[in-house]
């Protein structure tokens, strides 16, 4: 009996404790680092304390009681950020600039640790103690403030933000008293792997931001080292280079001044906010226009769909064919479910999808953060031939011609096998097909010429398998009544990419609601992956057409 008690009380605490310690995947942590530059070296000014949300918070590193601030809380991030002296910060307007172009419900806390005039070699922990050794005696006093190890300390406080946030990105600012040094993008490298290691963090969902030094055209005393600069992401695939290019300057032509800073700090949240997926519109909220950093890595927090690969009886081909079936997370027999029908390219076969493109982790995903429909997803093999392997000459007739033979076996066999197998909504309303280059011209074909069977239709970097404008929407009156959503996107560095654009211009001429989505990239999985994240957002949920043009079209700069 006194052990039960003691399991219970054990159970208790524990879920008392995890309660207090939850992490909250909408509050988003940044840390920051490097020297005086992210320091903040401008006076701080009556106004730079004014008007800060108070979803933009900051995690004290040091303990200030003039400011009654105490190391390891959270604050509104009235400046200054870094330490109790320090001056307003790139970092400042980084926030700011954050929590005015997110959604409301999502906060943004940094955590600011740097030191003035240090070299990268600071923040490496092995060269942390000789590093100190031969400092100035001013600069030995602001290492002292972190008790020895800037790098430690940084470490400590994102520990304690984790048990509250996400870390989602790491900025740097940093170079000046490296200039010249081309080992600087390895150096670099060791403290982002030291920190990806000790704080169990994915180099896939947490990219490093590294801003330039004050730049030639400004005169910057320490502009050369852009040039090293420039080069880090060769060294750090997951880096992003912050240009200065514009940003007013202090008199020393070392630092930035307070509008420098502002300017700069916007550049690390516009690019941080692209690779969150958001791009800033006129309205008030933010607007996603492409898929999040993350978005197709596995998380094992995240519950998972199940993937089996089964065979079904077709009579156009006369014999036994094999598809890949996704069912979502917590599937239920009892329940009935709209289906996706996702079709692979001209050399691939039912694995394509799961082999290049992992829709079940985007999926899995997509799920979790409650931004797409329960739905079932049917890959087949497209190929509706005897031989439907994808081996021996793919390009030619026979095989190619298989691929639109496949409309009659979607439509007779396969259809009609799901919705006999699986518990299915029957109906066009919660039917769908997209498909990525020779799917994509199938799904366009199929989907736009059985507007009795297909709701939502999507065409991912469609091939030259896509029939002309006018023989695939005969009837554009019919297409507006009946389609919930044509979705056409493409690769802006695709050679087949004039098979969308002639689309497009059709529906733009005849006047059919649909999106046309162009983003930079080739005939590749990055975009037909992104195609996915995107489309299936829309899928079996009422949809408003007026945001249909604010994806049209997607410019190479907004990812910039």
């Amino acid at each position: 009996m006194k052990l039960l008690i003691r399991v219970f009380a054990f159970t208790i605490v524990f879920f008392i404790v995890q309660n207090a310690y939850s992490q909250d995947p909408n509050f988003h942590v940044y840390l920051s680092f490097g020297q005086s530059n992210m320091e903040g070296a401008a006076p701080l000014e009556p106004q730079d304390k004014l008007g800060v949300d108070p979803r933009f918070q900051v995690l004290e590193a040091v303990n200030c009681p003039d400011l009654g601030r105490e190391m390891g809380k959270w604050y509104t991030a009235i400046p200054p950020l870094c330490r109790c002296k320090t001056g307003f910060t790139l970092t400042d307007n980084f926030g700011r600039t954050m929590v005015a172009n997110l959604p409301k419900n999502i906060k943004v806390g940094v955590v600011n640790v740097a030191v003035g005039g240090c070299k990268i070699e600071l923040f490496d922990p092995e060269k942390t103690e000789s590093y100190t050794a031969t400092a100035p005696d001013w600069m030995k006093g602001m290492i002292k403030e972190y008790n020895g190890s800037p790098y430690a300390r940084l470490v400590e406080m994102a520990k304690i933000a984790q048990k509250t946030g996400v870390i989602k990105g790491i900025l740097l600012h940093q170079g000046e008293s490296n200039t010249g040094d081309t080992l600087w993008p390895k150096k670099v490298k060791i403290v982002y792997d030291n920190l990806l290691k000790d704080l169990n963090l994915d180099p896939r969902k947490v990219p490093l931001l590294s801003g330039e030094t004050v730049h030639e055209e400004q005169n910057g005393k320490c502009a050369s080292m852009n040039k090293i600069i420039a080069v880090l992401p060769k060294t750090i695939p997951t880096a992003y280079v912050i240009s200065s290019k514009g940003c007013a300057v202090a008199s020393d032509f070392l630092h930035f001044n307070t509008e420098g800073y502002k300017e700069l700090g916007k550049r690390y949240a516009d690019q941080m906010l692209s690779l969150l997926g958001y791009k800033a519109t006129n309205s008030s909220e933010p607007f996603i226009v492409q898929a999040p950093l993350g978005f197709d890595v596995l998380n094992p927090n995240v519950p998972a769909g199940k993937v089996e690969t089964i065979t079904y009886d077709s009579k156009t081909v006369g014999t036994t064919r094999k598809v890949t079936i996704y069912t979502p997370p917590g599937f239920n027999k009892k329940k009935k479910y709209p289906v996706l029908y996702l079709l692979h390219g001209i050399g691939g076969d039912e694995k394509e999808w799961l082999n290049g493109g992992n829709p079940q982790i985007i999926l899995d995903n997509l799920y979790s953060e409650g931004k797409i429909e329960p739905m079932i997803v049917v890959m087949p093999n497209g190929r509706a031939m005897k031989d439907d392997s994808a081996s021996g000459d793919i390009m030619a007739a026979d095989k190619v011609q298989a691929f639109a033979n496949f409309e009659k076996d979607l439509l007779h066999d396969l259809i009609p096998f799901i919705e006999k197998k699986y518990p299915v909504l029957k109906d066009r309303e919660h039917r769908a097909i997209a498909g990525l280059s020779m799917g994509g011209g199938q799904s366009l074909n199929f989907g736009l010429g059985n507007l009795n069977q297909f709701a939502w239709v999507g065409g991912f970097s469609s091939a030259p398998n896509t029939k002309i404008p006018h023989e695939l929407i005969p009837n554009p009156e019919e297409a507006k009544k009946k389609l919930k959503l044509l979705w056409i996107s493409c690769g802006d560095k695709d050679w087949l990419i004039e098979n969308s654009k002639r689309t497009h211009d059709y529906l733009l001429k005849n006047n059919v609601p649909h999106i046309y989505y162009i983003e930079p990239g080739v005939h590749d999985f990055k975009v037909w992956k992104n195609g996915l994240y995107m489309f299936s957002q829309f899928l079996f949920k009422p949809v408003d057409q007026s945001v249909f043009s604010k994806y049209t079209v997607l410019e190479t700069a907004d990812l910039n």
